[in-house]
Order: structure tokens, then C-alpha cells, then sequence
């Protein structure tokens, strides 16, 4: 039997996401967890699949069984549609406490470096692509012109017309717009050799798991702001998380301050080897007394009882 005989069998991207759902639901499950959503697109001969998690509290800190479930889902999903999943992406909405389980020690820093992941800057490479594919069509114009008999002229004339009535008809120069074009072809530059997702921060896994973890600026914030509320005399108005600082603003209820600030800086510091990011940064803590006196300090991880 031939191939066009036996036909072919393309499983929607509706399909692969309830596929893609149930793979990680087989394994996420029995570990207490929950699968939220779930999405696939497929593009070309690959589908890139998106799960969103609920996990217990503990889970996103086990580098091993992150893999395991990024793995599963990849296999399982790739089996069962007959397509390539990559990339598979899985993202932790909600963390569920576990009152019945001792908390883990925190994980000790990355051994290795991890980089801000690329965005795939659909609009731009579409701006960039229909730009490219008229330029084309019209030079491949002029050339079928100039060598085969019959075929029409392009319409350079007609867009010369056009652009000079609408420059006449315009109230805006002509050298703005230019330089609205330049600035335009300047962004779209930038665009394409920056990574982008400036809000995610890359997080650090050990070598020899090929897993690469990321996180939001928010989710991280609020994971120190969660910790800092442990600290007893302490209110915190702010936190600002950044790949290389993370600043806090607080205001002093009860306690010495000097005393508040090492106890935060203890607990930010276990809330980061836990996070255990690509880059260690640096922790700025303000303080704002009950009298209106204001205290900043610069600390490090590790270095808690150091006078800022």
C-alpha cells in the first residue's frame, strides 16, 4: 500500500493539548500536585506544549523531580500524538502548603550559569518578514521585466505619484518622516539582538540535569516578601526583586533595628539559596524608624551579621 493510499493522521492542536495535559496529570498527581491548563501549537513537524501546575510547596526546590516531570511530559506527549515536542514548557501557577512534611534544608547555589531566555519577537520578525518578501516580489518584478518580453512594468511610477501626492497633501515634513522610518528600523534592530523577557529571572539547576528553570520578577518578590513577614517587628511596604539587587523597604513596629535588619537579611538570604538563581544578588534593606529616622543597609547573602 502506498503512502498516499494510507493517508495521514494530524492530531489538532486542541487534541495535543489534552494529550499534553493528561501526561503531566500521570505523574504530577500521585505527587500531590494538579494540572491547571494547557496549551500546544504546532509549528512545522514540532508542537510546543505549555502546562500550567498547581505543586506542594517543596517541589519546584527538587531539581530532580522537575526533571522528571519535564521528561514525562515530553515522552509521554510525543508518544502518544507521533510529533516532536520542543519546546515543552511547564509552569508553576500555585504551591499548596504540606503541614505533614518537614521543610528542606535550603539548596545550595547553581554550579553553573544560566541565561535569560530569548523571545521569539513574533511581530517584529513578521514586520521584518512582509517588508523583506515585498522588496522581493518587487525586484523580481523588475528583473522578469527586464528579461522576459510581455510582462508588465512594476509600479515604481505609480508609488512615486502616490508618495509625492501624500507628501504634498501632508502636514508632517518629509524629514520626520524619515527619521520616523530610521528610528523604526532602529527598533526593530534592537529588538532582534536583545533577548527580551526582561521581567523572567533564570534560575540555577545542577549540571548534570539538562533543565532550564526560570521564574518571574513578581513570583520572586513575593516569595521574599512572604519570608520577610516571618520576621516579628517588621512591616514591610516594598520589594523590589532585579537580577543584581534585591531592595526592601520596610517600616519598623517594634525592635531594635539593627537586630530586624540581620533577621531579614538571614531570611532573604535562605528564600535565595532556595531560589538558587543564576546570579547571586545583592540585598538592600531600608529601614524607616517610628520617629521618622531612616537606616539603609547593603548586605550580602551569607554576610547577615555584618553592620550595613
Amino acid at each position: 500500500m502506498s503512502a498516499s493510499q494510507r493517508g495521514v493522521t494530524v492530531v489538532s492542536d486542541r487534541v495535543a493539548a489534552k494529550i499534553a495535559r493528561q501526561a503531566c496529570a500521570e505523574i504530577t498527581v500521585p505527587a500531590g500536585g494538579h494540572v491547571l491548563h494547557g496549551t500546544a501549537r504546532r509549528t512545522g513537524r514540532s508542537v510546543e506544549v505549555t502546562v500550567d501546575v498547581e505543586l506542594p510547596l517543596t517541589a519546584p526546590g527538587n531539581v530532580e523531580r522537575m526533571a522528571d516531570l519535564h521528561r514525562h511530559l515530553t515522552r509521554r506527549t510525543g508518544y502518544l500524538t507521533g510529533a516532536d515536542i520542543a519546546p515543552a514548557y511547564i509552569r508553576v501557577r500555585r504551591l499548596t502548603p504540606e503541614p505533614d512534611r518537614p521543610r528542606p534544608e535550603a539548596m545550595a547555589p547553581a554550579p553553573f550559569t544560566a541565561h535569560r531566555p530569548w523571545s521569539p519577537r513574533r511581530a517584529a520578525a513578521a514586520g521584518l518578514g512582509t517588508a523583506a518578501c515585498v522588496l522581493s516580489v518587487l525586484l523580481l518584478w523588475t528583473v522578469c521585466r527586464r528579461y522576459v518580453p510581455g510582462v508588465p512594468p512594476p509600479p515604481w511610477k505609480q508609488v512615486k505619484e502616490v508618495a509625492h501626492a501624500s507628501a504634498s497633501l501632508s502636514f508632517v515634513p518629509p524629514a520626520v518622516v524619515v527619521v520616523a522610518a530610521a528610528a523604526a528600523g532602529v527598533w526593530l534592530i534592537l529588538l532582534a539582538l536583545t533577548p527580551g523577557h526582561r521581567r523572567a529571572l533564570a534560575l540555577g539547576c545542577p549540571q548534570p540535569v539538562p533543565v532550564r528553570a526560570r521564574t518571574t520578577r513578581t513570583h520572586a518578590a513575593r516569595l521574599a516578601r512572604a519570608a520577610l513577614a516571618q520576621v516579628p517587628g517588621l512591616r514591610v511596604r516594598s520589594v523590589r526583586f532585579t537580577p543584581r539587587t534585591i531592595t526592601v523597604r520596610a517600616h519598623v513596629a517594634s525592635g531594635r533595628p539593627q537586630e530586624l535588619r540581620e533577621a531579614a537579611a538571614e531570611a532573604l538570604s535562605h528564600t535565595i539559596r532556595s531560589m538558587a538563581p543564576a546570579r547571586e544578588p545583592r540585598v538592600r534593606i531600608v529601614l524607616a524608624g517610628t520617629r521618622g529616622a531612616r537606616a539603609t543597609g547593603t548586605v550580602r547573602p551569607g554576610e547577615e551579621g555584618a553592620d550595613a
